[in-house]
């Protein structure tokens, strides 16, 4: 079924991965998030240990999925 949704949206010139594989990681990014934090007095640190998140662009996609909180990113 997924492999046949993503030989559709590239038929349609679309972009499987920019389409499919990016919301998804960021569904399940949001989610995990939401775990950690639970209710407003919660605190925790994400750490995201791939580079691509900087590096790419739909890095920055993931990053703005996100909730709005400090983010520290190191060399």
């Amino acid at each position: 079924m997924e492999e046949a949704h993503a030989e559709y949206i590239e038929r349609c010139g679309g972009n499987p991965f920019l389409q499919i594989a990016v919301p998804e990681a960021s569904k399940k990014l949001v989610q995990s998030v939401g775990r950690l934090l639970r209710k407003e007095e919660d605190s925790g640190k994400v750490v995201l240990l791939d580079r691509r998140i900087i590096t790419r662009r739909y890095g920055q996609s993931l990053l703005d999925s996100l909730p709005p909180f400090k983010r520290v990113i190191e060399p």
